[in-house]
């Protein structure tokens, strides 16, 4: 798509004209938070400005609703169940790359700061610079954990000021309240401040450049500062109905898995909602800090900016927190794209596309405005000609996939395996045949809330079984893995036998110390 990148082969092919990338991600934030996709409370008038500039996609999807998983889809263009990065704490399978590795093969400086939750932790995943939230990658000591240890001699992110946390004996509404520490000691604000420091690094480089400027926000605990903290009126926050047997399915709950993503007190839900439309106001004003940076320093007009979401939280939605459901609340996440005209002419400032597309499609996006060519194996699409205003041939359908909890109760909760297959017209979940219930089928236009399954309406049984079709077809994709020419596989793409059996070992102790958690319990540890 772009028409000045040089013939796509990096420092030997026009690297000057070559455009720089940020991509922006928050975590855990659902579509419909943005003003401009109408949410009549939350502000974002930061994400609202950057969609009038560029292109706001109104239906774009997680690979899955999870972070680690969802995050290796977005940078490696496939599906969940092809990269096999199943779980939080689970690598990919051998051979899988990365777009910060593909860039650097194309002369691009790469850099990260904020959130990455890649593993192994120790690895670069192809970021010249890393400052990450977790203290990952080859410089651990340059990030936020070690940070807040060498200020506070521990982690307190989510310290909380005495006094501000009504539920401290319930395993979420204990992780809610007013930060206790300066408001310059808050997550959000040090990954500003890295990015800002990230792209002083980038400039000096000489070269084009890629920078994720990764925020933990708006996702829990939810705690924030002063004067976002107290930003939004409890008590002008509506909330989702609350199935009544959401409060006996939290007190029969066992494991952890279970009783946090149930939620059935509306007082701890207005609490906690107003924190999270607080914590996506405050990321919302900091990523306006960013973009002011670039406009000062002349970058804009050469800058490719993705903002995006890894998954969303349900938020009350049918009784549930957070994510692991197919819901969305969880699945729908948001994307604006806003590109120099120089790499887009044709994309229309403010255009709103409503074709379903998802994270598998930002790999070739990326490669494609930069004037890259897109390999083997990407089994995403560009977005490119959707900014132009160009639909025809898109196949407008967005696949989901997550790995079941094998420690949960799934009678009690759905945390089983799931597949998703979102069209246009339709949602439809699959939860394998041993669960309690194979399907839902939703009417996305006359059931947005999703409160209707019609999976048993005769009247639905062949749109069931088309789009039982469709989903079994993509999951039955076996695409090879990414080879890009002349580029040398990452040192981080094979693992040994023994540090995969370490891995699986550490995840599955992992799951039964949730699921051995029970009412009551010691909440302080």
């Amino acid at each position: 798509m772009n028409k000045n990148a040089g013939n796509g082969q990096g420092e030997h092919g026009g690297v000057g004209q070559q455009p720089n990338v940020l991509i922006l991600m928050t975590d855990q934030m659902r579509w419909d938070l943005l003003s401009c996709a109408g949410h009549p409370i939350c502000k974002t008038p930061v994400l609202d400005a950057m969609a009038a500039r560029g292109v706001r996609f109104a239906n774009f999807y997680s690979a899955a609703p999870i972070c680690t998983p969802a995050r290796y889809s977005v940078f490696n263009g496939r599906h969940v169940h092809v990269h096999d990065g199943k779980w939080n704490g689970l690598p990919t399978r051998d051979g899988e790359i990365f777009l910060p590795s593909i860039m650097q093969h194309y002369g691009y400086a790469t850099a990260i700061a904020g959130k990455l939750h890649f593993d192994p932790v120790e690895d670069s995943f192809g970021f010249d610079d890393f400052r990450t939230f977790r203290s990952e990658g080859p410089t651990p000591e340059r990030g936020y954990e070690a940070y807040m240890r060498r200020k506070y001699g521990e982690l307190k992110r989510d310290r909380i000021e005495e006094g501000t946390c009504p539920w401290p004996d319930d395993p979420h509404g204990r992780g809610v309240g007013l930060f206790a520490d300066p408001p310059e000691d808050i997550d959000t604000s040090w990954i500003t401040r890295q990015t800002l420091e990230a792209l002083d690094v980038l400039e000096q480089s000489g070269k084009p450049w890629f920078l994720f400027s990764s925020y933990h926000d708006p996702h829990s605990p939810f705690v924030e500062p002063e004067p976002y903290y107290s930003m939004y009126d409890r008590e002008s926050i509506s909330l989702p109905e609350i199935p009544p047997e959401i409060g006996t399915l939290r007190k029969d709950a066992r494991g952890t898995q279970e009783v946090a993503h149930l939620i059935d007190d509306p007082e701890m839900l207005r609490e906690i909602t107003a924190i999270y439309y607080a914590a996506t106001t405050h990321v919302d004003n900091d990523i306006g800090i960013v973009l002011a940076e670039l406009d000062k320093r002349g970058l804009t007009d050469n800058t490719i900016i993705l903002f995006l979401s890894d998954h969303g939280d349900m938020m009350g939605d049918h009784g549930r927190m957070y994510k692991q459901v197919m819901y969305e609340g969880a699945a729908h996440v948001p994307l604006i794209v806003q590109t120099p005209e120089s790499v887009c002419p044709s994309l229309t400032p403010g255009r709103v596309v409503d074709e379903v597309t998802g994270h598998v499609d930002i790999v070739p996006t990326v490669l494609d405005l930069c004037g890259l060519p897109v390999p083997q194996g990407v089994q995403g699409k560009s977005l490119a000609p959707l900014c132009a205003g160009q639909s025809a041939g898109w196949p407008n359908e967005a696949f989901s996939w997550m790995l079941g909890v094998p420690y949960t109760r799934q009678e009690a909760y759905m945390l089983g395996t799931q597949r998703m297959l979102r069209t246009p017209e339709y949602k439809l979940i699959d939860y394998g045949a041993d669960f309690r219930m194979r399907w839902e089928l939703f009417d996305m236009a006359a059931d947005p809330l999703e409160m209707n399954n019609l999976a048993d309406d005769p009247a639905h049984e062949s749109v069931l079984r088309a789009l039982a079709a469709r989903l079994a077809e993509v999951e039955a994709e076996t695409p090879p893995l990414i080879k890009v020419p002349g580029m040398p596989t990452p040192s981080y793409s094979y693992l040994s036998a023994e540090r995969r059996t370490e891995f699986t070992a550490a995840w599955d102790a992992g799951l039964q110390r949730q699921a051995a958690w029970r009412w009551p319990a010691d909440t302080s540890k």
